[in-house]
């Protein structure tokens, strides 16, 4: 599991708006959007017990994105091919 750690990475948002990120890859939230997640870029439910990371994931190129800063901070690690799949 990567740590978040800052890195020089940033991601922007819409003139005027805030919420509409726009991560480097140029996905937006009406893409394929950012979900909560925790230190390994794995979507979880924002729940106090669940959410403990207060970072999104970029649901097309998986960096980790700290809310408060905007910094990446981790990269969600993809699966190798040998990876049991759910049916």
């Amino acid at each position: 599991m990567p740590s978040l750690m800052p890195s020089e990475e940033h991601i922007s948002h819409e003139p005027n708006n805030p919420e509409a990120w726009i991560c480097l890859c140029g996905n937006k939230p009406v893409a394929e959007g950012f979900y909560p997640c925790d230190a390994g870029g794995n979507q979880v439910e924002p729940t106090p017990e669940a959410w403990t990371t207060g970072c999104y994931v970029c649901a097309r190129c998986g960096r980790i994105i700290d809310q408060k800063s905007l910094s990446v901070v981790g990269r969600r690690v993809a699966r190798s091919d040998n990876a049991p799949t759910l049916t």
